[in-house]
């Protein structure tokens, strides 16, 4: 009995002595499993995240804050912040009232007739009037070409103010008139005594407007500060912005690393690599860069729109795009911006069919009639295309490349002259190309004309085309901007003077934690700046309780000194 007894006690012990093993072995994979995770997703549980009450902005030296007189990028940009207009654009580039609660045009007269939003003040309180809008009219024409918006001010005829709210605008010439000349920041009448001193005061200019933030201080060595004005007629913003003024704007990104800046708008075209290496949040934005092909006006090859027709659709654009402009694009359906006022591209006008391609070449009577590859005409004669590209700009010159073999494949047999600048232009003066690849930055009033009349490079003339883009740099609604570029976009497509490759990309990149409810564009680089938000860490509980404690230390010790 002892004995059974004696083995119970021993199994029981050694069992026990087992499960108690097991089970710290069990707790301690649990916790090395814990480790394991920490280390490889980098879980700090200690880590908490603050949202800034600032956001730190970057620019150059500043000439001027008088937006009248500068000619800073930067202020330009910056003075949409502290500053209205009477009409602004659209994410499609329409126009849009902004001050201006209504307005009726009348196109024949060259009239527009505003009426002002109700209860919109200057920062200083003051109210703002339809006096302000003849003031700023003055001020830019005797400021002349010194102004940026001298273009658009000189247009004015003069401006008849009806009581407070209420104006009408009359321009020179109705031919040359459109809601976008309306587009220069207003400012107020009150702040000199006359508009040639507003033209003329360039030192020392304290920015008064009637925008979402309101000037704080400004050290031209070192930062420009800004705060939001609480009785802003719009969206509100919420956040203070601090703008440091760099040496050269390339040190943005350093500054990111050590956030001292919080986001800036990178147009270089290695801005991915630079997010992606430094961990940066990066939103891609529409630019007003057209890459394109334009069809020499006059030679045989590519004269009548069948074959150009012919010739984009042998195209893989998609691959161009993806290959040649490293995918950093957009497919339009014109040389027109993405959607232009609110006409939806498709991407897909003349969209690559390399079967279709060849059965349209066909029809046109181009066959290989000798089996050499090589496309001939009905008389035997090779079809031969001529191409001309910028050998200095690295993706154009890419995208040439595969444009030249997609036009072989299709049975063309193809010269592509790879030229430095200066040949190039020569060459293009000379006309010696049947398909330029060129690119273009357009003016964010995209006033084309120029493109059909026969004065730019490539002398393109055509009096349909021509008509249709001057309508729109006439005076209507911005309902009817959009009827009137639809009529020019189908016919754009079908005679097919320029095809459209793509519209390259510009970035808004900010630091870890930034982030953008809506983007800004091309034009206005801080537009829906309101929608934006970063958060930086905080290391830990008990550092932060630390730093409080210190913080309480220190404000109780300066109390003491104080009393």
């Amino acid at each position: 009995m002892r004995d059974k007894l004696f083995w119970i006690k021993e199994f029981l012990k050694r069992t026990w002595l087992l499960l108690l093993v097991v089970a710290i072995v069990v707790i301690a994979g649990e916790s090395s499993v814990e480790i394991i995770k920490e280390e490889v997703l980098k879980i700090d549980p200690d880590v908490q995240y603050e949202e800034s009450g600032t956001l730190y902005l970057a620019c150059e030296s500043l000439d001027t804050l008088n937006p009248i007189l500068s000619r800073s990028e930067d202020v330009f940009h910056l003075s949409k912040l502290i500053y209205n207009s009477l009409f602004d654009y659209d994410s499609t580039m329409n126009v849009i009232p902004e001050l201006v609660d209504s307005y009726t045009v009348n196109a024949t007269r060259g009239l527009v007739t505003i009426k002002l939003k109700e209860g919109i003040t200057w920062h200083d309180g003051s109210r703002l009037t339809s006096k302000d809008i003849a003031y700023t009219v003055n001020a830019i024409r005797a400021a002349g070409t010194r102004s940026l918006y001298y273009e658009k001010a000189s247009k004015i005829s003069y401006v008849y103010t009806r009581g407070e709210n209420e104006a009408d605008i009359y321009f020179r010439n109705a031919y040359d008139a459109s809601l976008d000349d309306l587009t220069f920041p207003i400012l107020p009448s009150a702040q000199y005594a006359s508009a040639g001193q507003l033209a003329a005061a360039k030192e020392n200019f304290k920015p008064v407007g009637t925008g979402q933030y309101k000037y704080q201080s400004y050290n031209y060595l070192k930062k420009l500060k800004l705060k939001p004005n609480k009785k802003y007629f719009g969206t509100r913003a919420e956040k203070k912005l601090e703008v440091e003024i760099l040496p050269e704007k390339n040190l943005a990104s350093n500054m990111l690393e050590i956030q001292s800046v919080t986001c800036y708008i990178d147009t270089s075209g290695n801005r991915r690599s630079t997010a992606t290496d430094k961990d940066f949040t990066l939103y891609d934005i529409p630019s007003n860069q057209v890459e394109f092909l334009v069809f020499h006006p006059s030679h045989a090859c590519v004269r009548d729109k069948e074959m150009r027709q012919a010739i984009t659709t042998a195209i893989n654009r998609e691959n161009v795009l993806e290959n040649g402009y490293m995918n950093d694009g957009i497919l339009t359906d014109t040389i027109y911006y993405p959607n232009f006022c609110g006409v939806e591209d498709t991407g897909q006008a003349y969209a690559y069919d390399a079967e279709k391609a060849a059965n349209m070449l066909k029809e046109l009577g181009y066959e290989d009639r000798d089996n050499d590859g090589i496309l001939e005409d009905a008389n035997g004669k090779t079809a031969q295309l001529h191409l001309l590209v910028n050998k200095n700009n690295s993706t154009r010159l890419a995208a040439a490349r595969l444009i030249r073999k997609d036009l072989e494949n299709a049975g063309f047999q193809v010269t592509l002259d790879e030229m430095k600048w200066e040949e190039y232009q020569q060459a293009i003066r000379a006309g010696n190309y049947d398909i330029l690849v060129t690119g273009f930055a357009i003016d964010e009033q995209y006033d084309l004309r120029t493109f059909f009349n026969g004065k730019r490079e490539w002398k393109y003339y055509n009096n349909q085309l021509l008509s249709l883009a001057s309508e729109l740099e006439k005076l209507h609604t911005a309902e009817e901007y959009t009827q009137q570029f639809a009529k020019l976009k189908e016919a754009l497509i079908d005679e097919l003077p320029y095809y459209s490759l793509c519209y390259k990309k510009i970035g808004l990149v900010g630091v870890q934690g930034f982030s953008a409810g809506s983007l800004p564009m091309f034009n206005d680089y801080y537009k829906n700046i309101e929608t934006w938000s970063w958060s930086y860490i905080i290391t830990s509980n008990t550092e932060a309780e630390e730093e409080s404690s210190s913080e309480k230390s220190v404000s109780s010790d300066e109390n003491t000194e104080k009393n």
